[in-house]
């Protein structure tokens, strides 16, 4: 009898390791995926929108419902926003909160402190980076098939743009002259859309500011100018509505909320910028 029950639990063993094998090659069960989840980031934000099922986002943050700043501002209706704290995220009892890496880290220690697990998303600096954080952002939260199809359709869009028989030259301006230089997802836009940038090409690594009179002597092909700031009356403004400005070049209104994120606004930016061409 004895070596009867032993054999048994022996098989009892066996069976119990053969059927951990087969399930660690199965995809997760829904209950295993983070059924609660926040953003406290624009970023984070847009794609929880793209890839998760809306009765899984309790909450994104009030940036990615302004339709100043968030190319799906339209999609967010109806979705409670948070100011980023560590205390909102805290009280709605999430699964998984979705972050930036920078100005949140502070917060993002707070939570994790509470035992709450933090996704961290930095600034996508290039295309190819844009691709893999939509893919990473997927895995974190149980949908890499929907992330693997939006990075595939949105690399897709920017193959099939048509190459330009001669490359021109493009400038963002931003009010105060912003500019976007090369370590930037907008150059990757511009670049993937036919032109030069001329900031870069300026020697602007990232973020830098121009002067009316420099932005002349640049001479660009074509002003990439955001449209949103440009109805705006401010101080910081006046330097995209300059005569000068408009009437020396040919110009086009792309809002920069297109190139902020990753996501799909990232292809018709660049759709946006060949048309213009």
């Amino acid at each position: 009898m004895g070596h009867s029950r032993a054999r048994m639990g022996i098989l009892a063993g066996i069976l119990g390791v053969a059927l951990m094998v087969l399930l660690a090659g199965l995809p997760l069960p829904a209950a295993a995926k983070p059924q609660r989840l926040v953003s406290i980031n624009l970023c984070t934000d847009q794609l929880l929108l793209l890839l998760a099922d809306r009765s899984r986002i309790l909450s994104i943050s009030h940036l990615g419902a302004d339709p100043a700043a968030s190319a799906l501002a339209g999609q967010a209706t109806g979705i409670p926003v948070n100011r980023g704290s560590a205390e909102e995220a805290l009280a709605l009892r999430p699964d998984l909160v979705l972050s930036g890496i920078y100005q949140q880290h502070g917060t993002n220690r707070l939570i994790a402190a509470f035992g709450v697990p933090v996704f961290e998303m930095q600034p996508a600096a290039s295309l190819p980076q844009a691709l893999a954080q939509i893919r990473a952002l997927g895995d974190a939260i149980g949908e890499t098939a929907r992330a693997e199809a939006l990075a595939a359709d949105i690399a897709r869009r920017l193959a099939a743009l048509p190459a330009p028989s001669a490359r021109k030259t493009a400038l963002v301006v931003q009010p105060n002259g912003l500019t976007t230089g090369r370590h930037t997802l907008a150059n990757d836009v511009i670049e993937a859309a036919g032109f030069r940038n001329l900031a870069a090409e300026a020697g602007i690594e990232s973020w830098g500011a121009l002067t009316l009179e420099r932005i002349l002597l640049l001479r660009p092909d074509l002003l990439v100018l955001n449209d949103q700031s440009r109805r705006q009356r401010s101080l910081g403004q006046q330097l995209l509505a300059h005569q000068a400005l408009t009437a020396a070049h040919a110009w086009v209104e792309i809002p920069a909320d297109l190139w902020t994120c990753p996501g799909p606004a990232l292809a018709e930016a660049a759709e946006r910028l060949v048309a213009a061409r």
